[in-house]
């Protein structure tokens, strides 16, 4: 079962229509994010900025942030439920929430997060990042594919986007050479091609990659 998404192209047209500079102050807000690198995958989860071009003043939001630096992520997502009862619109702690929950091993409830911050907020491409991570984790190759073009279609120059959905294609080679090889194992071109992909992958030097500042956000997620 797929998540629903609207029409980019319409809904960032609507959403440019009815708020105008509030978009723009969304990006902006998510804008310098760094990522962090996974494990097995060389893909990258965006993680929020310690210092970005503009900072949420709402109240709670610092302490919110000092309990995700502490790695207190069922502590901080109670403290980001707290800024957005009294702000429901603060795209920062909306993402920053989403964030903590996918750190604290809640990931339906990170996925849940991710999509609707992706509904309400189309121009971003980080969700669909983020969740492409979240899917490429329990192998969900396809539709990690499918969220990575998205945000490639957000924001085309979302270079992080490229390099991660160069990585599940990595993956999904590695799965029909695989594959190749069981229904015949003789296959020495597969068995070479499948070779090759995963001594290329062995290191997977953890290289963080940072978006663009500025009035496009960034971001890149990450897969085991």
């Amino acid at each position: 079962m797929s998540l629903l998404l609207p029409s980019l192209e319409f809904a960032a047209a609507r959403l440019r229509a009815r708020r105008g500079a509030a978009a723009a102050t969304a990006a902006v807000l998510l804008a310098g994010l760094p990522c962090l690198a996974q494990a097995q995958m060389p893909m990258s989860l965006a993680a929020p900025a310690a210092s970005t071009p503009v900072r949420s003043a709402d109240p709670g939001m610092a302490d919110a942030e000092k309990a995700v630096s502490q790695k207190h992520y069922a502590q901080a997502v109670e403290q980001f439920d707290r800024v957005l009862a009294a702000n429901p619109r603060n795209v920062q702690a909306r993402f920053e929430r989403a964030w903590a929950l996918a750190q604290g091993g809640r990931e339906q409830d990170a996925e849940r997060a991710f999509a609707e911050i992706a509904q309400d907020f189309p121009e971003l491409p980080e969700p669909h990042n983020n969740l492409a991570l979240l899917y490429a984790r329990r192998g969900e190759l396809k539709r990690a594919e499918a969220e990575l073009l998205l945000a490639i279609d957000v924001n085309p120059a979302f270079a992080v986007a490229y390099t991660n959905l160069g990585d599940v294609y990595r993956r999904l080679a590695e799965q029909a050479y695989a594959d190749a090889l069981r229904r015949s194992p003789g296959d020495a071109r597969a068995s070479a091609a499948l070779g090759q992909l995963r001594q290329a992958a062995a290191p997977a030097a953890p290289a963080a990659a940072k978006p663009a500042a500025g009035a496009n956000p960034a971001s890149s997620p990450a897969a085991r």
